[in-house]
């Protein structure tokens, strides 16, 4: 499966650099990006033969396609990749590194602190043992002021101006919705919210908000189970040669 299951596509720039290619072209364009956006490299294979496997040709055939297609594409030793292409997947590659990075950190600290406190707010036989008798029972009644402190947080409307992160759409992706019912999630979740008036339109949390929309959603129509793609490329190679072969596909 790809690391990342969604390929941003800007279509403007995508017509203006392609206007010269015929229908079929088009479709074979756009197969090998989506191939080589599924590598961990973003990049094709230097390989002829598989190449023709991979877009559903003969090899006679792709050799007739090669000059136009690959014409926006880099050759180097370990393959073929598309510059703009590339760039938008190092981009991703690094945004989802860092929110990684940055969700682990979140939850180090806080097992952290969970680990100081039991769920009850009383201090842990670790942290008691560092401390005198008078400073356990002023801890103690300062955790309890704490505890029974009622939240001042306000809560706050949804508007035209706010958009369901990136984040969100992948923690919906998780939990078994399919990207593109994710995505109208989104729009469905941002309609209803900037539509609803009075007190029922204000929300503490909106990620928590939206987390229970996500839920209702799956529970009121179950995902479509994610297919996970054969990862071997001999394997492909292999099934795309019988499709060619039973189908008389070529020229």
């Amino acid at each position: 499966m790809a690391n990342f299951p969604a390929m941003p596509l800007w279509t403007d720039a995508y017509i203006a650099d392609t206007q010269h290619l015929s229908n079929e072209e088009h479709g074979v364009y756009l197969r090998l990006l989506m191939f080589a956006w599924r590598t961990k490299e973003c990049c094709l294979p230097d390989d002829d033969k598989r190449l023709a496997l991979m877009v559903g040709v003969t090899a006679k055939k792709w050799l007739k396609l090669k000059p136009v297609i690959m014409q926006h594409w880099d050759h180097s030793d370990t393959g073929w990749t598309q510059k703009k292409q590339l760039k938008v997947f190092q981009a991703v590659s690094k945004s989802v590194n860092q929110k990684r990075a940055a969700g682990e950190a979140s939850w180090k600290a806080k097992s952290l602190k969970d680990n100081e406190l039991d769920s009850t707010g009383v201090i842990t036989e670790e942290v008691t043992g560092r401390v005198t008798a008078g400073q356990r029972t002023k801890t103690k009644t300062n955790i309890e002021k704490i505890d029974t402190k009622v939240s001042t947080k306000k809560g706050t409307r949804w508007t035209d101006k706010n958009e369901v992160e990136d984040a969100w759409i992948q923690w919906a992706v998780e939990q078994g919705l399919q990207i593109e019912d994710a995505y109208i999630q989104a729009a469905s979740f941002s309609d209803y919210w900037i539509a609803i008036s009075g007190s029922k339109g204000t929300k503490l949390d909106w990620q928590a908000t939206w987390r229970n929309w996500i839920r209702n959603t799956m529970q009121r129509k179950p995902p479509t189970p994610i297919i996970r793609a054969v990862e071997d490329p001999t394997v492909i190679d292999s099934i795309v040669a019988d499709l060619i072969e039973k189908n008389g596909r070529g020229i």
